[in-house]
């Protein structure tokens, strides 16, 4: 039998570092637009539910923090579009 791989989620692993210049506030509406469209995208692709549910977190006091983090999710999807579950029709 095969050994099971763990998933690894997109998000840095260093984004919860303590850096005064990652706490500063930023405007939300693009980030809710944009993690509202990846909140759809998980419907396919599992590998970035952890990675989106961390992030929505963020929707009311957005910080740099987590606009950084969103910007590495984007860069892994755009890495990984062969990555996904395909639904048949039957």
């Amino acid at each position: 039998m095969e050994s099971i791989k763990p998933i690894e989620t997109p998000l840095a692993r260093n984004s919860r570092k303590k850096d005064a210049t990652l706490r500063e506030v930023v405007e939300s509406i693009i980030y809710r637009q944009l993690v509202a469209s990846l909140t759809y995208l998980v419907n396919t692709r599992t590998d970035i539910c952890f990675a989106i549910k961390q992030l929505s977190q963020a929707m009311v006091y957005l910080t740099k923090l987590y606009w950084k983090a969103t910007k590495h999710v984007l860069r892994y999807l755009k890495g990984t579009t062969l990555f996904g579950l395909w639904y048949k029709q039957t």
